[in-house]
């Protein structure tokens, strides 16, 4: 590859990069419906053709930009969580001080379930990040850091549930204070997973037969009886 090359691939790259801040800096902006390819080229002070040529499709700027944002989430923390619900906790703060990205999550949920070519694409990274969390609380498990009764990945899907949950409660109700609801809720969360689990007993699949309980009855022995008449 030649120098020409070498240097027209690091501009295009830095192009590319500007782009993608230019659409983070749109979807804190505006609502997510609202930001397209020309949206995002005035917000980066660039031709919209410019755009469209790095980017030739929507999605594929959205996954760029939903993957750069989710980067740059922690990069700025001042300590390491001591857990993974407190890892979670603190993205969660990130949330609350950066909305933007809460849309675009909530958008990309939409495309995550639709039949598109991007589609699978989202679900892979949705799975990632549980996959992520169900690693963190196994660790945790392992330390003795929390206790649980049921398997990580199940802890890390409820977990998740309620994350996500306060995201669009965060977005619909403003006024609630999320993290306080997410302290509520991890405990309880701490407290059913230590409960173990009682298998059910489906009664429609069992081939066994149920026999109504009576109530006990006594029976006397001869001698027993004897002595009752006697009395």
């Amino acid at each position: 590859m030649t120098e020409l090359h070498v240097a027209a691939l690091e501009d295009e790259q830095s192009l590319a990069e500007r782009i993608v801040r230019g659409a983070i800096r749109a979807y804190r902006l505006h609502p997510f419906d609202q930001v397209d390819a020309a949206v995002v080229a005035e917000t980066a002070r660039l031709p919209l053709d410019a755009v469209e040529r790095v980017f030739p499709t929507w999605d594929a700027l959205l996954l760029v930009t939903y993957d750069r944002w989710v980067q740059l989430r922690g990069t700025r923390r001042s300590c390491a969580p001591r857990c993974t619900i407190e890892y979670v906790r603190m993205t969660l703060a990130e949330d609350v001080a950066d909305p933007g990205l809460v849309r675009v999550l909530a958008g990309v949920v939409n495309i995550a379930g639709a039949e598109t070519g991007f589609a699978e694409l989202f679900r892979k990274r949705y799975d990632d990040y549980v996959a992520q969390l169900a690693a963190g609380l196994q660790r945790d498990f392992d330390a003795d850091v929390e206790q649980s009764a049921i398997p990580a990945d199940q802890a890390a899907t409820q977990l998740v549930a309620l994350y996500q949950g306060l995201q669009i409660q965060m977005l619909v109700r403003p006024y609630i204070d999320v993290l306080v609801e997410y302290d509520r809720a991890v405990r309880t969360l701490r407290r059913g997973w230590q409960e173990r689990e009682v298998p059910a007993w489906d009664l429609e699949d069992s081939q066994a037969t149920v026999v109504p309980m009576r109530p006990a009855v006594t029976v006397l022995s001869s001698s027993a009886r004897v002595a009752q008449t006697s009395a």
